[in-house]
């Protein structure tokens, strides 16, 4: 992520190099009025050691800093800051050596602070003894100088993971969308496809009702037209729609096929997702009715009880008859759809026997 979304416009590339000029010499006073009057004359020796190590651990933060903190890996800032520690006392031990040998012994007060690094060897360093000085010493020399280069990583770390974090939600709830809809559209072409089948049938028969089938059918096709562009509509529309294509059924099948539907505690201010509930019928039409006459129904109940709409029809199914050629999209489209608005509230049974097909479905609205 570019500086200027954080610092604005004005960061550009000669104010950074110039802060951090100014910010370098800021630390390299920092570390003279410390050394200067614990060594005295010998300040450069240390000074110049901590610059290497806090320029080196500064830019190494700029680097490795941001790639952990994106990814969510919290062990590698907690590394980050045991490698500099480590980092800045193996410096000064080998810098303390160095000093020691060029240093006049009579500078006794400068070879006793050398002695705290070099009279145990190095591991020596990092006994109980020792360990409380140097971390008093790292905190001041080393992570005071590199506190706002690490706030500044880390802020702007977080702040591009928020923002990619974000981005990636909007795409995946865009992609739901798109999901959505195309769904959605099938609906439509299939439902005007299996009821223009109905109408031909009747037409083809030339039976006086066709004209009344069309009119149904040009009712519910406003339906799905105008009232189903929202997430949820109120339940009791739903349901008079599911009402109404039966009713156009029972106009193809006249007395020869038992149709019914029941609905119990469905009045408003209940909703529902808009054609979740046809595909069920339309399915138990094509493999009931439609595959055989013979002693064929189809039944269906809704209810709701404490917020819960639970859905059932039934089918008559012969066996015996021809399956049909062509397999729908609507089950499938209705189940995925299921998934989409309702993942963990509902449930979904299907039952199959010798002579009827059963579905019961249950929705916490």
């Amino acid at each position: 992520m570019k500086s200027e979304i954080f610092w604005g416009k004005w960061y550009t590339r000669k104010v950074r190099i110039f802060s951090h000029l100014l910010f370098w010499v800021g630390v390299s006073l920092l570390y003279y009025f410390a050394y200067e009057r614990l060594v005295g004359e010998y300040f450069w020796i240390f000074m110049i050691k901590d610059l290497f190590v806090t320029i080196s651990l500064f830019y190494i933060a700029s680097w490795i800093l941001p790639n952990w903190i994106l990814k969510g890996n919290i062990i590698g800032p907690l590394f980050f800051i045991l490698f500099a520690f480590v980092w800045w006392v193996t410096c000064t031990y080998i810098n303390s050596l160095l000093a020691a040998s060029f240093i006049p012994v009579s500078k006794k007060g400068i070879h006793e602070y050398l002695n705290i690094f070099i009279s145990e060897g190095y591991f020596g360093i990092y006994s109980f003894n020792n360990l409380s000085d140097l971390i008093l010493d790292f905190l001041f020399l080393v992570s005071l100088p590199l506190a706002p280069k690490l706030t500044k990583v880390i802020f702007q770390g977080a702040n591009k993971l928020t923002v990619l974090e974000r981005d990636k939600t909007k795409l995946e709830r865009d992609n739901l969308q798109m999901e959505l809809d195309m769904l959605k559209s099938q609906i439509s072409p299939h439902f005007v496809f299996n009821t223009l089948n109905s109408i031909y049938g009747m037409a083809s028969k030339q039976d006086p009702q066709t004209p009344d089938s069309i009119l149904n059918l040009s009712n519910l096709l406003r339906y799905i037209l105008y009232q189903t562009k929202d997430d949820l509509i109120y339940i009791s529309h739903e349901i008079q729609f599911l009402k109404d294509f039966l009713s156009l059924m029972k106009l193809r099948y006249k007395d020869t096929v038992l149709l019914e539907i029941n609905e119990k505690n469905t009045q408003e201010p209940y909703q529902i997702v808009p054609l979740i509930l046809i595909p069920f019928i339309e399915n138990a039409i094509k493999h009931g009715p439609d595959r055989s006459r013979k002693e064929a129904w189809v039944k269906v109940d809704i209810e709701i009880e404490d917020g819960i709409l639970m859905f059932r029809i039934a089918n008559s199914l012969n066996n015996q008859a021809e399956k049909h050629k062509h397999g729908g999209l609507g089950l499938e489209n209705v189940k995925r759809r299921l998934d989409i608005y309702y993942r963990g509230k509902y449930s979904l049974d299907i039952t199959e026997t010798k002579d009827s097909y059963a579905v019961f479905l249950k929705i916490k609205l």
